[in-house]
């Protein structure tokens, strides 16, 4: 499931119920096609530069779409938007491990359970670059080039001496 450029005419065509992310000062509209059943949903961002995110749950029942500082899931059993905010930094990246899914954004981590509930917000102690699987687990590696292990329980910890 990608994200296809579509025209501002087109993006205001849709059913505001379908606009899943909308950006005041939006210059790039985009849809993300789920097929006959769910349809079209609409998205709009202020960049040609930034690039959504788009991830599937484990399970296939949730689609996660991010783009700057705004973060929106789909329920794909029923089309619903199940979460829709905006984020205080602008998203980096989204990872699931095991449907808890994990939002990466400049200067903090969200974790969401499998059942779409946030389980834990933190502020990094620095800026990020990315975050990745680990198992069950997630990595989230530091601009500096350190890293922090964020549990599915959602505490985040210093790598052991050991795994360094």
């Amino acid at each position: 499931m990608k994200v296809q450029k579509i025209s501002e005419l087109y993006f205001n065509q849709l059913e505001a119920t379908r606009k899943i992310i909308v950006n005041e000062h939006s210059h790039v509209f985009g849809i993300i096609d789920l097929g006959k059943r769910l349809g079209n949903y609409g998205l709009c961002w202020g960049s040609d530069i930034i690039t959504p995110c788009v991830e599937l749950s484990s399970d296939r029942r949730t689609l996660w779409v991010g783009v700057d500082q705004r973060l929106a899931a789909i329920d794909l059993q029923k089309g619903h938007i199940c979460i829709a905010m905006s984020l205080m930094m602008p998203l980096f990246q989204i990872a699931i491990a095991d449907n808890f899914t994990a939002v990466l954004t400049e200067l903090e981590v969200l974790l969401f359970s499998p059942n779409r509930t946030l389980t834990c917000f933190s502020v990094l102690p620095d800026l990020t670059s990315k975050i990745s699987v680990s198992g069950s687990d997630f990595t989230i590696e530091m601009f500096d080039g350190s890293s922090l292990f964020l549990t599915r329980s959602g505490v985040i910890k210093q790598p052991s001496v050991a795994s360094k």
